[in-house]
């Protein structure tokens, strides 16, 4: 083998080295990207909910129903709403490996504690999946994100 072809192969060698190295770190560049602007996003989400959600856990289920608070009432309906939608989100993107486990289990967490805390929110979940509603949640199972402790 000559030496022009010994140093073509080596240079070559090396150029797919350097080629598969940038494209494996802006994959990775790529990835992180998302997992933030997921995490960002999400969090946006849940602060404008929180403190709805603080004074929805705070209710009783009884009081909630019985009575008509009027447009109170439906902005709280609302609120819950787009708790599921939040938290059917979450799981997606968890599902698609988007979102890390560690992150996923700490939201995941939160998710059942405020289910946990409110039968209202339970009491509305249980409306949901009525005649297999939660599918619309990109959930088999009812159960696959709220679990009762």
């Amino acid at each position: 083998m000559s030496d022009a072809v010994l140093i073509s192969t080596v240079l070559g060698g090396c150029g797919l080295l350097i080629t598969l190295i940038y494209n494996y770190k802006n994959t990775q560049l790529a990835n992180h990207k998302m997992h933030k602007e997921l995490f960002t996003e999400f969090n946006k989400k849940y602060d404008t909910l929180n403190g709805d959600l603080n004074y929805i856990c705070s209710l009783s289920k009884g009081f909630f129903l019985e009575f008509d608070m009027g447009e109170d009432s439906r902005r709280l309906q609302t609120v819950i709403n787009d708790f599921f939608n939040l938290c059917a989100e979450e799981y997606y993107w968890s599902r698609e490996k988007r979102i890390p486990k560690r992150v996923w289990k700490s939201w995941e967490k939160g998710m059942n504690d405020i289910y946990n805390q409110s039968e209202i929110i339970r009491h509305y979940w249980d409306e949901e999946c009525k005649n297999e509603g939660h599918l619309s949640y990109y959930i088999d199972r009812k159960d696959d994100f709220f679990k009762l402790r």
